[in-house]
């Protein structure tokens, strides 16, 4: 994520009403970095920005959720989608996840709450992430300066042996 403790969110949705009230929620939440889009077209325009999590309904304008999921993540693998969607078939939700989706959530007067907890898991495996990464990298590093250090032993110890 660009920022973990303000990630840059997209949010792709058409109903007004809706879309005033996940952007309230997540701003008294403290998500403030956030784009909204009518439909994946728009949200397309701008995808060169990188988002770190895309919200979108899986019935949207034009391409289908996730379609539009399918599509941005053969180029951009690193955002995560939470789907937000009126349809409470579980065949669905699953199929999402399998397909890629980090939640499934159903619009319900909980979504809003079930949305932000969500944000906080993207979130806090990013940071482990980081971490695992960190500790991988200077695992190599030791690795490399320890071959580095034998190399030039070897060398020096060969090169006078020569001289000799």
């Amino acid at each position: 994520m660009q920022e973990t403790k303000n990630p840059l969110i997209f949010l792709i949705e058409d109903s007004t009403v809706y879309k005033d009230l996940i952007v309230g929620y997540l701003q008294s939440n403290k998500f403030s970095n956030l784009k909204v889009f009518k439909n994946g077209d728009e949200c397309l325009k701008q995808i060169h920005l990188k988002p770190d999590i895309i919200i979108l309904d899986y019935s949207t304008e034009g391409t289908s959720g996730l379609e539009f999921m399918l599509q941005v993540e053969r180029e951009y693998s690193h955002i995560d989608f939470i789907f937000l969607s009126a349809q409470s078939k579980v065949d669905t939700a699953v199929k999402i996840m399998k397909l890629g989706a980090a939640d499934y959530i159903i619009k319900n007067d909980q979504a809003p709450q079930k949305l932000v907890e969500s944000i906080e898991r993207l979130k806090d495996s990013t940071k482990q992430e980081k971490k695992r990464f960190s500790f991988k990298l200077g695992v190599l590093v030791f690795f490399i300066a320890l071959f580095l250090i034998i190399m030039i032993i070897t060398f020096v110890s060969v090169f006078f042996d020569v001289g000799l």
